[in-house]
């Protein structure tokens, strides 16, 4: 048995953004389309990064799809044009491939994309003779799934990949973890593990595997447990209208606020800290905000805080319940510089 570890991109971070995708019919290149399902977020380093789904309605394979994204920005004026490909090779008749492209600038004006087909060729099939059997996925402020993938062809499986994609409500991909290649002989299997951040608008998890001349079926993920339950993410540091500071001067009004979503069909009382430290450790602030989850969903939790002291600091969230055990895992620091 081999034991395969996936690495994984980071798709959701602390300082995502949500943006626009412009309001255009299907980009079709004869029965090769782009679902108008973008979905864009910013990257930790400012890039943006765009997910979403080809769609092969010819009644042959096609393969080398090349995708070209326009970053725009609120008054749609180009910013950048870049290229990139579907994560498959191989498009089977009527079967979808996903994409990620990700934009060279670290360009905050960015808000709207467009994605058209810039290309693609006839390709001859891929047997679909690799079996996943995934395992529950694990889901705190991480996510976990392992299991097993078998080889059901006549030769070596080479260069295999597997998929991990994360769609939300609207069936957008909002998350996406790529394995690294390994090599399976035929008729042998293979361990797997995921891990990948997560996303707290993912509502549901498929997996596909590829390899130079195998592909699996897209395979649901059904079993999803909750370690931690509750996912923290996003969090601002804002004037008191919403506005996000650059600066903060001392003795102003400081909110710090974060998107929290609860995993469970269950009430659960819950404490939300902000813990404020300099940065040789020493603690600054600590404030709180009680609340009640009434069931899963998606909360707004928000904690106020008024610095008397100029200087360089970095904020801390958690949120436990009532007798001090966590319900998420803390959330990386943010970086706060304060001047008179």
């Amino acid at each position: 048995m081999k034991t395969l570890l996936l690495s994984s991109f980071l798709i959701m971070v602390l300082f995502t953004t949500n943006l626009a995708w412009a309001d255009l019919p299907p980009s079709t290149s004869l029965g090769v389309v782009v679902l108008q399902t973008e979905y864009s977020d910013k990257a930790s380093d400012g890039t943006t990064v765009v997910f979403g789904e080809v769609q092969n309605n010819l009644n042959s394979p096609v393969n080398a799809v090349t995708l070209g994204v326009t970053f725009m920005d609120s008054n749609s004026n180009q910013i950048e044009y870049k290229t990139g490909t579907t994560l498959l090779q191989v498009i089977q008749p009527g079967a979808k491939a996903p994409f990620m492209i990700s934009s060279t600038k670290a360009d905050p004006s960015i808000t709207q994309i467009q994605v058209k087909i810039a290309g693609f060729q006839s390709s001859s099939a891929k047997q679909q003779l690799l079996q996943i059997s995934p395992g529950s996925l694990q889901v705190s402020d991480k996510l976990l799934i392992s299991g097993n993938i078998t080889n059901n062809g006549a030769q070596q499986s080479t260069n295999t990949k597997l998929y991990l994609i994360s769609y939300d409500a609207f069936q957008r991909i909002v998350a996406i973890g790529i394995s690294n290649p390994i090599s399976i002989d035929p008729g042998k299997d293979s361990q797997f593990s995921i891990t990948s951040n997560s996303n707290t608008r993912a509502q549901s998890y498929m997996i596909i595997a590829e390899s130079d001349n195998y592909q699996s079926n897209l395979i649901h993920v059904k079993g999803v447990q909750a370690t931690l339950p509750v996912i923290v993410s996003n969090t601002k540091i804002t004037d008191p209208n919403g506005t996000s500071y650059s600066t903060i001067p001392v003795n102003a009004s400081v909110n710090i606020t974060s998107d929290t979503k609860y995993l469970l069909n269950s009430t659960q009382s819950f404490i939300y800290y902000v813990q404020v430290k300099q940065f040789n450790g020493q603690v600054e602030f600590i404030g709180k905000y009680k609340g009640v989850f009434l069931g899963p969903g998606n909360h707004n939790v928000s904690v106020n805080w008024r610095p008397n002291t100029a200087g360089s600091y970095f904020v801390e969230t958690y949120v436990w319940n009532y007798d001090s055990v966590p319900l998420s895992s803390a959330v990386p620091s943010i970086n706060v510089v304060l001047v008179k």
